[in-house]
C-alpha cells in the first residue's frame, strides 16, 4: 500500500508538458490541416465547383408547372341566334330565336406543364460553363498558392527554431567557458600570479555570455510560439525538432527553373485562367445578338370552358429577339473586349515578374550553397582545434577553461553551419514555391 502511494506520488511529480516530437513534414501537414486561410481557400474551390455544375444545368430542358383558379362574380356567357348557329334552313321565326350559351363557367381552373429545351442559347450556356470552369481553376490556383506559402512559412519557423535552439546551446557552452575562465583568473589572483584587474575582464565576459544566453532563450520562445500558432498547437507546447533530410536540388539552370515556373506557378495559372474567363465572357456577350429559340412541349388541363376539351397538349417553339436596345449589347461586347486586353496584359506582367523572381532566387540558392561550404570548412577547423586543445589538456599543457572555450567555439560553428544550411534550404524552398514545384 505504501509502495503504491509512493509510485503515485512520483507519477504526479512528473512534468505535465513533455516535449512533443515534431518533424518538418508533420508540422507542414498540421498547418495545412488547421490553418483557417487554407480551409477558406479549399471552401472557395468547392464553391466554384458547385457554381460550375449550376451553369452546366442550363444545357438540359426545364419543366415548368402552372396552375390558375378563378371564380367570377357572375356567369360569363353570350346570346346567339339560330342563324349564328348555322340553322338558316329553318322556317321563320326560328332563325331569329335567341339562344343563351355559357362560354365560360363561373368556376374556372387552368393548369398545365411546359417542357422547354433551349436551342440557340446553348452557345451562351457553353461560355457560361467555361467562365465557371475558369473560376474553379482560379480558386484551385489560389488554394495551391496559399498551401505553398504555408509550407514555406512553416519551413522558415521550423529552421528558425532549430537554429535558435542551437544558438542557445552555443550560448550555454559560452557561459560555462566564461565562468571557467573567470575561476582561472580568480585562482591566479588568489595565488598571486595575477592582479585583481585580470578578473574584471573575465567577469565582464561572464555577464556578456549570460546576456547572449538570455537573448537566445527569448528567441527560442518567440519561434516556438509562432510555430505552434501556425500549426494549431497550444502556444506553450514544447517541441523536440528533428533536422530534416537534405532536399535534392534538381534544377540544372536558371532557364530550366523559369520554364518550370511558367508551367506550374499558381500565379501564372491564375492569370492564364483569367484570360480564358475574359474571352469566354466576351463570347457570351456576343451571343446576345443571337435570337433565343426554345423548343416547347405543353400539356394543359382545364375545367372552365365547356367548348374546349378538358385535357389537351401542343408541340411548338418560341423565338424572342431584342430589336433595339440603344447599343447596350454592343457596349457590353466592347467592355468585355477591354477586359480581355487587361487580362492578357496582366498575364504578360506576371510572367515577367515570375521570371525575374525565379532567376533571383536561383542565384540565392547558388550563393547559399557557397556559404554552406564555407561553414563546413569552419566546422572542420573548429573540430580540429577542439581535438588539439583536448590533447593539450590531457598533457597538462592547457587549462580546462581552454577546452571549454574550444568546445563552445565548436558548438557555435555547428550553429553557424545549421544557419547556413537552413539558409540554403529556405532559398531552395522559395525557388520551389515560385516555380510551383512540390
Amino acid at each position: 500500500m505504501r509502495r503504491g502511494l509512493l509510485l503515485w506520488t512520483a507519477f504526479l511529480a512528473l512534468p505535465v508538458w513533455a516535449a512533443q516530437p515534431l518533424t518538418l513534414d508533420e508540422a507542414q501537414q498540421l498547418a495545412l490541416k488547421n490553418n483557417r486561410a487554407i480551409k477558406l481557400a479549399r471552401l472557395k474551390v468547392d464553391e466554384a465547383g458547385h457554381k460550375r455544375e449550376n451553369a452546366r444545368a442550363d444545357y438540359f430542358p426545364k419543366l415548368f408547372g402552372t396552375a390558375n383558379y378563378q371564380y367570377f362574380n357572375k356567369p360569363l356567357g353570350t346570346t346567339v341566334t339560330a342563324g349564328d348557329l348555322g340553322l338558316t334552313m329553318l322556317p321563320p321565326p326560328f332563325p331569329s330565336i335567341p339562344v343563351p350559351i355559357n362560354l365560360v363557367k363561373q368556376n374556372m381552373f387552368l393548369g398545365g406543364a411546359i417542357l422547354g429545351q433551349p436551342i440557340t442559347q446553348l452557345y451562351k450556356v457553353q461560355q457560361g460553363v467555361k467562365v465557371a470552369t475558369s473560376d474553379q481553376e482560379i480558386a484551385r490556383a489560389q488554394s495551391a498558392g496559399r498551401e505553398d506559402e504555408i509550407h514555406y512559412a512553416v519551413e522558415q519557423l521550423y529552421y528558425g527554431l532549430l537554429i535558435a535552439q542551437r544558438q542557445q546551446a552555443a550560448a550555454e557552452a559560452k557561459v560555462a567557458a566564461a565562468e571557467e575562465l573567470f575561476k582561472d583568473a580568480q585562482n591566479a589572483v588568489d595565488t598571486g600570479n595575477a592582479l585583481k584587474v585580470a578578473t574584471i575582464g573575465r567577469h565582464a565576459g561572464v555577464l556578456e555570455a549570460r546576456q547572449t544566453l538570455l537573448a537566445a532563450k527569448d528567441q527560442v520562445v518567440d519561434y516556438r510560439e509562432a510555430l505552434n500558432f501556425l500549426i494549431g498547437l497550444p502556444a506553450a507546447t514544447e517541441l523536440a525538432l528533428t533536422e530534416p533530410d537534405r532536399p535534392v536540388f534538381n534544377l540544372a539552370s536558371a532557364d530550366e527553373a523559369v520554364h518550370a515556373a511558367l508551367d506550374n506557378s499558381p500565379q501564372v495559372k491564375e492569370a492564364r485562367e483569367s484570360v480564358a474567363k475574359a474571352r469566354a465572357a466576351r463570347r457570351a456577350a456576343q451571343a446576345d445578338f443571337i435570337p433565343d429559340v426554345t423548343a416547347l412541349v405543353q400539356y394543359y388541363h382545364q375545367s372552365g370552358v365547356p367548348t374546349l376539351p378538358n385535357d389537351f397538349g401542343a408541340i411548338g417553339g418560341s423565338l424572342t429577339y431584342t430589336l433595339f436596345d440603344f447599343g447596350k449589347r454592343q457596349d457590353l461586347v466592347r467592355e468585355r473586349g477591354t477586359q480581355v486586353a487587361e487580362a492578357e496584359e496582366n498575364l504578360k506582367r506576371i510572367e515577367e515578374d515570375v521570371e525575374q523572381n525565379v532567376r533571383k532566387s536561383y542565384r540565392n540558392v547558388e550563393r547559399s550553397l557557397e556559404l554552406v561550404n564555407v561553414a563546413r570548412e569552419a566546422v572542420a577547423l573548429r573540430t580540429e582545434s577542439e581535438r588539439l586543445t583536448r590533447d593539450q589538456v590531457d598533457l597538462g599543457l592547457a587549462l580546462k577553461s581552454a577546452l571549454l572555450d574550444a568546445q563552445a567555439s565548436h558548438t557555435a560553428a555547428d550553429a553557424d553551419l545549421l544557419r547556413a544550411e537552413a539558409g540554403w534550404r529556405l532559398a531552395w524552398a522559395e525557388l520551389r514555391k515560385q516555380a510551383g514545384i512540390r
